[in-house]
């Protein structure tokens, strides 16, 4: 989170990808860092016994979320 939020005061958009055990921890430290609204995409937990085909195929959906919010500001 903090190099996403060093990014963003720069004015380089970010998307923070994170896994949804981590969203507790990352909205603490966007918040701590006075940037509670930096962006970012919350993925699911369920990728070490899944191949890359199948990690490829649950994520893709994402893909334009992502590039959504790197290039609407």
């Amino acid at each position: 989170m903090l190099d996403a939020v060093n990014l963003e005061r720069l004015g380089i958009p970010t998307v923070t990808v994170v896994t949804e055990p981590f969203t507790v921890a990352a909205d603490t430290v966007a918040r701590s860092l006075g940037m509670p609204d930096v962006p970012r995409v919350v993925i699911p937990h369920d990728y070490l016994s899944e191949d890359s085909d199948a990690i490829a195929k649950k994520l893709e959906p994402l893909l334009e979320e992502i590039l959504d919010r790197l290039l609407i500001r």
